[in-house]
This record gives structure tokens, C-alpha cells and sequence, in this order.
């Protein structure tokens, strides 16, 4: 079996065959991709660097095995098998070199047609978000300077309210707040679909007596509206690929992940994402993807725990986001939060770290078998391993009186029945 590893770019890939010992490139596009397939045998195995790309969805479409391997375990092999002298051939062929020594540090792609479609809806959910974030921080800087009593009016959750931005496309600075009545904002609004809400016209009030005019100049004030305007319509499309995607998993088989406490549609159309294009042997694979199971590093009496880095870094911040909600609406989630921040002393980003590990493993569990989550099943199946709180029991709930443990006893045909496993003390009768 031949192992391919390739070392992609922008225009072209470096590619290196173990079977044939040499280093050969090709050109970015169809008539590349058929020339790779041309030069390689037909049972070959590809690796490439973790990077969906259309070289990788061409491989994938082709039924071809496709690995996809770490850019850190590249950057580690190239000790090994390179005098550290870093190139394109060198690096295609330490990415063949390591699967070929340790196919464990690969995972395996896989083609979905539903995965790849889920993956194409989070990268545009993704995108509208860091613009929205990033037209967020834009438009505070330059209120900050410019007009820093509109965001003390306004509060600090300002930039959630679509009617408060859309204040600043119409007057992006005391002076035009002034010259502008309550009535020709109104007409405004209601020509873009919004309410003038009777709050927002008491803080308009209030801005109009206490904002000082600081000399805004017409670049800046232009500056802001554009700004202003850029950040609701981002806004109005991370809204309409939401509720695309609720449609699109509400309506898969797969739609059992949002009965999990603490996954949205984002959190769990991101983790249905990463199951269906990967192949996972086990939960711990999907942890370590993940990067919610923590490395641990151990000599002698030293030993210690630290944040796995090499792992899908969007997707462990999901998780933590989803950590925060779960501990809020979950029983035992929230005592086993607290237990570890209380009684272990742990941070809270770790704790939380350790709780969106658990719900990583009930995730996997639950998206294998197709099965809709069970609090019960989940308590019962860890046995002793559960903590000593029943944090789903009436006991847990605030207000209501602790129930005395009640002490079981066996009937007489149970205890000789189980003497001679040496549980309970008896004799059996002849």
C-alpha cells in the first residue's frame, strides 16, 4: 500500500510517495488532482495536513482514504526525519513518514453529504459572527472617542438592541441628535421595520441634555454610520443562516443532540459537524478533536495536567460557551461545576473545561447510537464513579426539605440467595 503525504498551498501541492521514493508537485485545480490520481497507485493512502480544502473533498469524492494529520505532529516529525532544514518536500514527506509510524496520530476523513453541508452552513454562521464582533468593537472605539456619553445612555448590552445601532445611521453624533426631532427618527424606523420604543426615546431625551459636542468631523460621522449600518445588516444575516441551519438539523436524523442541556444550534451543529466529516474510534478521539480531555505530563512524582492546543480551537470555544449554559440549566451539572471549583479548588475555566468534557463523551454516545439524551441512563451508568449528591434528586432543588436516607434490607429467600457471593452473611437450607 502506498502512503502519499502531501504538503498543500495556495497554487500548488508538494506531494511525496513512499512506494516510489519521490517528490513530485501539481498544480492547484482539476487537472492536478487527476494527475495525483495518474502517478499513485489505486489503493493509495492520502495525508494531508488538517485543512479542508477542495484537494481533500476531490480525494474524498473519489473514494479514496484520506488522512488528515496535525500541522503539529508535521512540525514534530520534521525533527525526526529531517536534518531541520524546513521545505515543501521535506514537509510531504514527514506527513507521509508519521502515518506510516503512527497512524494513531491521523484521523481518518470521511465523505458526508450532509456533514459537508452542515460544515458550509458553520463557516458562514462563523464568518457573520467574527464580523459582527469585530463591527462591535469598531463602532465602541470610535463612540469612545467621539461620543462616549451615547454608550453610557444606552448601557453596556447597547450593541444587542438593533433599534439603538440603528440610531447611529441616522445621527451619528450629538449635533445631529439635536437637529432631528422625535418624529423624523420615528419615520425612519418605521420605514426599516423597527419600534421606536418609548425607553429609547427617554435616552434620546437624556442625550440631547447631557452629551457635550465634541467638534465630530463629517469623515467621522460618515465613519460611523457606515459602521453602524455594516454591523445590522451582518446581524440580519447571522439571523437568517440560524435559522437556516435549526432547519437543516431539526430536520436530520441527527436532530437528538439539541436534547442535550446546554447545546444550541450552533454548539450542536457544530459537533454534528465534526462527527460526520471525521471517523472516530472511540469518545477520547472526539475529545482530543475536540480539545476538552487535558494532556498530561508525568515523571517520577511530577505530574501534571495542562489545555490541549492541538485540537479544532472554534470548536473548544463552542464548548466552553456550552459549559456556561449547561451548569445554568442542568442539576448535576451545576453540582458537579461547583464541586470542582468549591471542594477541588479548580479555576473556573477549568472546571468548566472538565464539565464540557463529560458532555463531549454523552454527545459522541449520543450522535453513534442515535439516541436522545437520558439524565437517568447517564447517572445510572456511572455507578460509584458518580459523585455522592444525587444533584438530580428533590434533595438538590432550593427550598425543599432533605429526605432522611432510608436503609434497605433484604428479604430472607434474596439474602440466602446471595450469600455465597459473600455480600450478605446467611446460611442456605438443605
Amino acid at each position: 500500500m502506498d502512503i502519499v503525504g502531501i504538503d498543500w498551498s495556495w497554487n500548488f501541492h508538494t506531494c511525496y510517495s513512499i512506494e516510489q521514493d519521490k517528490v513530485f508537485k501539481i498544480k492547484d485545480g482539476i487537472a492536478g488532482y487527476e494527475k495525483l490520481l495518474k502517478t499513485v497507485s489505486k489503493d493509495a493512502v492520502f495525508v494531508i495536513e488538517e485543512s479542508f480544502n477542495r484537494l481533500g473533498d476531490f480525494l474524498l469524492s473519489r473514494g479514496k482514504e484520506v488522512y488528515l494529520l496535525p500541522p503539529k505532529r508535521s512540525k514534530e516529525a520534521r525533527g525526526y526525519h529531517s536534518n531541520g532544514v524546513k521545505t515543501d518536500s521535506t514537509d510531504a514527506r514527514c506527513i507521509a513518514l508519521t502515518y506510516k509510524e503512527h497512524p494513531e496520530y491521523c484521523i481518518k476523513a470521511t465523505h458526508d453529504e450532509l456533514g459537508m453541508l452542515f460544515r458550509e452552513l458553520l463557516r458562514h454562521y462563523r464568518y457573520y459572527t467574527d464580523m459582527s464582533s469585530r463591527l462591535k468593537n469598531k463602532l465602541q472605539n470610535e463612540l469612545h472617542n467621539y461620543f462616549p456619553e451615547y454608550a453610557r445612555v444606552m448601557g453596556n448590552s447597547w450593541t444587542d438592541c438593533d433599534g439603538r445601532i440603528f440610531l447611529l445611521t441616522i445621527c451619528p453624533d450629538v449635533t445631529e441628535l439635536r437637529k432631528t426631532s422625535d418624529k423624523e427618527i420615528n419615520r425612519h424606523f418605521k420605514a426599516n421595520h423597527l419600534r421606536y420604543t418609548s425607553s429609547l426615546k427617554r435616552k434620546v431625551k437624556e442625550l440631547r441634555e447631557k452629551a457635550i459636542d465634541w467638534g465630530m468631523s463629517k469623515y467621522t460621522r460618515d465613519m460611523i454610520a457606515n459602521v453602524a449600518t455594516q454591523l445590522l445588516e451582518a446581524k440580519r444575516e447571522k439571523k437568517k443562516i440560524t435559522k437556516e441551519m435549526e432547519k437543516e438539523l431539526r430536520k436530520s436524523k441527527y436532530n437528538i443532540i439539541l436534547t442535550l442541556p446546554g447545546v444550541g444550534v450552533a454548539t450542536g451543529m457544530a459537533l454534528v459537524t465534526a462527527f460526520l466529516t471525521h471517523e472516530f474510534k472511540n469518545y477520547r478521539d472526539f475529545q482530543k478533536y475536540c480539545g476538552t480531555m487535558p494532556i498530561v505530563s508525568q515523571s517520577g512524582n511530577f505530574r501534571m495536567c495542562r489545555m490541549r492546543k492541538n485540537c479544532d480551537k472554534k470548536l473548544r470555544g463552542i464548548l466552553h460557551m456550552m459549559a456556561i449554559n449547561a451548569k445554568k440549566c442542568g442539576a448535576w451539572m451545576k453540582g458537579y461545576y461547583d464541586k470542582k471549583t468549591n471542594k477541588e479548588g479548580k479555576k473556573p475555566s477549568l472546571a468548566l473545561r472538565a464539565l464540557a468534557n463529560i458532555l463531549v463523551k454523552i454527545a459522541f454516545a449520543m450522535l453513534r447510537n442515535l439516541k436522545a439524551y437520558d439524565e437517568e441512563l447517564f447517572l445510572s451508568s456511572r455507578g460509584n464513579k458518580s459523585p455522592r449528591l444525587n444533584y438530580t434528586t428533590r434533595n438538590s432543588i432550593p427550598g425543599t426539605k432533605k429526605m432522611k436516607k432510608e436503609k434497605l434490607s433484604l428479604p430472607v429467600s434474596v439474602a440466602q440467595t446471595n450469600c455465597h457471593l459473600g455480600t450478605v452473611s446467611g446460611s442456605l437450607s438443605p
